[in-house]
């Protein structure tokens, strides 16, 4: 594992499964909690989000804090950002103060230029535009892994606005390298432009044909905010064929597993109903964010 948290590129299939083993070892003796543990105190880290988010940046900042670092909130709205200086300016500020690791979400691919400039900081991609989320795909990695042993055993599902979906893409880099049997995409055509002739799973306009059998379900919410078009399609005819509910789900392999990164439309592209399934992980992908992010910085400092 590198100094950095950029993407998969970073990590190799032993990097996936010990960040997923020891975020399980962080797990309090009930495994209701994450333990507090007083690994960094030397260690400051700083959390700038130029996009809003509340399970990422509130998970970054409580793992921070069970090991003991110090954690900067960086208030984007009343920092001289708004002044006009730049996020280089604001980082070469932070690094002369002591900062060692950004943790960054940013609506561009600005992180990679960054990583370059600023060698003695450390940086973790909590969010880049559309394009990679690699620590929500560490956390669903875990999730499917508390109930699937094998990923290359599952049949995978993912349905929703894929085109727009930065989970998505992280997804199918970390799915490549630990493996799969199979994996098919659906959602309406307009947002699914770039998977339809994807090289490395089946695309399918049908949901019932694309659930069919499947090992893992992934529900992605329609990303009105990077939409840049008028979709082809209404609100109430995405819900009748590309809802992920109860009845839908029924083609589905028995013991197969609901996902979603969140924050999910109920009622558009997930039912409530369907959310409160046995086989519904979405709580444990939310509890899974505290610790995968501390195994991630745990990590990273352990490299610096």
């Amino acid at each position: 594992m590198s100094k950095n948290l950029i993407n998969f590129s970073d990590l190799t299939k032993k990097d996936i499964y010990n960040l997923i083993e020891l975020a399980n070892n962080f797990k309090s003796e009930d495994s209701l909690d994450y333990r507090n543990e007083n690994l960094f105190p030397d260690k400051k880290i700083a959390s700038i989000f130029c996009e809003p988010s509340t399970r990422t940046k509130l998970s970054f900042e409580i793992a921070a804090h069970n090991l003991g670092a110090k954690f900067i909130d960086f208030d984007l709205s009343n920092s001289s950002m708004n002044k006009g200086e730049t996020l280089q300016d604001t980082l070469e500020a932070m690094e002369m103060m002591g900062v060692n690791l950004c943790i960054l979400r940013h609506t561009e691919s600005v992180i990679h230029d960054l990583v370059k400039d600023f060698s003695n900081m450390q940086f973790v991609n909590a969010g880049e535009g559309s394009i990679s989320h690699p620590t929500q795909t560490l956390i669903d990695l875990m999730t499917i892994h508390e109930s699937k042993e094998n990923f290359d055993k599952l049949n995978i599902t993912i349905v929703g606005d894929l085109d727009h979906s930065r989970v998505v893409s992280s997804f199918i880099e970390a799915i490549e390298i630990v493996g799969y049997k199979s994996i098919t995409f659906c959602g309406h055509p307009d947002l699914c432009k770039n998977f339809i002739d994807s090289s490395i799973g089946n695309f399918e306009s049908e949901l019932e044909t694309a659930l069919q059998d499947a090992d893992v379900v992934m529900a992605l919410r329609i990303q009105n905010e990077r939409l840049s078009e008028k979709l082809s399609i209404g609100a109430q005819d995405y819900i009748d064929r590309y809802q992920v509910n109860i009845d839908s789900l029924q083609v589905a392999d028995p013991d197969m597993i609901l996902l979603h990164p969140g924050p999910v439309n109920f009622g558009i592209e997930l039912c409530k109903e369907a959310s409160k399934l046995e086989n519904c992980k979405i709580r444990n992908q939310i509890f899974n964010g505290v610790g995968m992010r501390m195994a991630v910085l745990t990590k990273l400092f352990s490299q610096a």
